[in-house]
């Protein structure tokens, strides 16, 4: 393949967005879009690629940290071929396919077939496509063999070229040594702005004729403009990633399921209506998920199962945990094979042993729990003095009544037992019964003499 320069434009604010966040950071499936164009650029194994900022200029570089791009700076953002324009002194040798930050829904084989239209080319093609309201777009004029005649954008378009349905996607390629076209470009618009679309005519007069390649999706290749927009392309992404896990093996019930982009899935695993698994999530093969489930930056191993209404953040449950419904696993939390997690139980920066259980309303946090341990309801770790954090340990096979709080720094021995409502604030040696209740006492007549006082 001849060799070739990705230049993606995402120098704009985007101001029909009502946003302070430049447009091609917003994220889609967990992904700024701005990515998804870089992903489909990559794919075509370029020379370069070369990304122009200007608007948001270190936010939109951050949303491409590790992306190994190059970035070019508009200072001022004064049209498409100033645009180019700026990273022209850092391409390669090569052809130069012009993208847009804003169309993340670009498909690595349309571009391919763009290429292949291109290297038939004089030397320069637009993408094109139809849509029933051309507001907002530039409308091209073609002749009946694809040679564009005029691409007049939307501020200069009046008359019967206004209702013309053919408009300019914007993506285009041209050939390297036509560079100075758009050096030649001129702001003779309404808008005082340098219309990459104007090298068209420049061309003509010097006989080479640009060339309309039309593509008939247009939902693909037009750029995300609005937050409407932004909630249409968020849709086909996601539909289109929850039919990528079910062909890959994935039982997926209801649509209503939302998956990011970085989320992976073992095949046999079952996921439940409503359920929201974000950011860079790995689930294993024959997890269990119910529904109303948040997952987020977690790793679930083979076998687990994930119960109704349950948050787990940062957090890793081993192969055949049980956890839920209704609990939250924190930052941190780790859970080792065949735990069980129940109803009302939080957990935070903890590590659970192999077999332990805490099966409902209790909350452990900055703890070491061992393996074997049973945590009765209504468990405490007091770990919070109001400036400093301290951590419990509990040792292998320990048994921790109902209603007990452990007041950190503390360890609790191997096969320790803790009596129910106890309130722990020392060490408990390996094998002893720690009990901290005060003595029952029976004040008689208590009820009759009550009411009495009352009246």
């Amino acid at each position: 393949m001849e060799r070739l320069n990705c230049v993606i434009l995402a120098a704009g604010k985007g101001t029909r967005m009502r946003s302070k966040i430049p447009k091609v950071a917003h994220p889609i499936m967990g992904r700024p879009m701005v990515r998804y164009v870089v992903e489909a650029a990559r794919s075509l194994a370029p020379e370069r690629v070369i990304v122009a900022t200007g608007y948001g200029k270190a936010l939109v570089e951050s949303c491409l940290e590790g992306a190994e791009v190059t970035f070019a700076h508009q200072q001022q953002q004064k049209g498409t071929a100033h645009a180019l324009l700026a990273t022209v002194a850092l391409l390669a040798p090569g052809d130069i396919l012009v993208l847009y930050g804003d169309v993340p829904l670009i498909k690595t084989s349309t571009l391919h077939a763009f290429i292949e239209f291109f290297r038939r080319s004089e030397g320069i093609a637009f993408m094109t496509t139809v849509v029933e309201d051309p507001s907002g777009y530039g409308r091209v004029i073609v002749d009946d063999r694809d040679g564009i005649v005029d691409i007049v954008e939307e501020s200069e378009a009046t008359g019967v070229v206004s209702g013309i349905k053919v408009i300019n996607t914007g993506i285009c390629m041209i050939r390297r040594e036509l560079v100075s076209l758009v050096e030649a470009v001129t702001p003779d618009n309404r808008k005082g702005e340098y219309y990459l679309t104007d090298i068209c005519k420049t061309a003509g007069r010097q006989g080479i004729k640009a060339r309309a390649f039309f593509h008939k999706d247009a939902a693909e290749v037009l750029g995300i403009n609005t937050r409407k927009d932004l909630l249409e392309a968020t849709l086909a992404f996601r539909n289109a990633i929850l039919d990528r896990h079910m062909e890959n093996g994935v039982t997926i019930t209801d649509r209503s399921t939302y998956i990011e982009a970085d989320v992976t899935i073992g095949p046999d695993t079952v996921i439940s209506p409503y359920c929201c698994l974000m950011g860079r999530t790995e689930i294993g093969q024959d997890v269990f998920i119910g529904p109303h489930v948040v997952i987020k930056d977690s790793i679930i191993e083979n076998g687990v199962s994930i119960e109704g209404f349950t948050s787990l953040d940062g957090a890793r449950a081993g192969e055949g945990a049980r956890i839920g419904p209704f609990s939250r696993m924190r930052p941190k939390t780790v859970l080792k094979r065949n735990v069980k997690i129940g109803n009302f139980v939080e957990l935070k920066n903890t590590t659970m042993g192999e077999g332990s259980q805490a099966n409902h309303l209790s909350y452990i946090g900055d703890a070491g729990v061992g393996s074997g341990v049973n945590i009765g309801a209504g468990t405490i770790t007091c770990n919070y003095d109001g400036r400093l954090k301290y951590r419990t340990t509990i040792g292998d096979g320990a048994f921790i009544g109902s209603n007990t709080e452990i007041v950190a720094p503390v360890t609790i021995g191997k096969d320790a037992y803790i009596g129910a409502g106890s309130t722990i604030t020392r060490d408990v040696p390996e094998g002893a019964l720690a009990v901290t209740r005060t003595k029952q006492r029976h004040i008689e007549d208590y009820s009759r003499r009550k009411k009495k006082c009352a009246e």
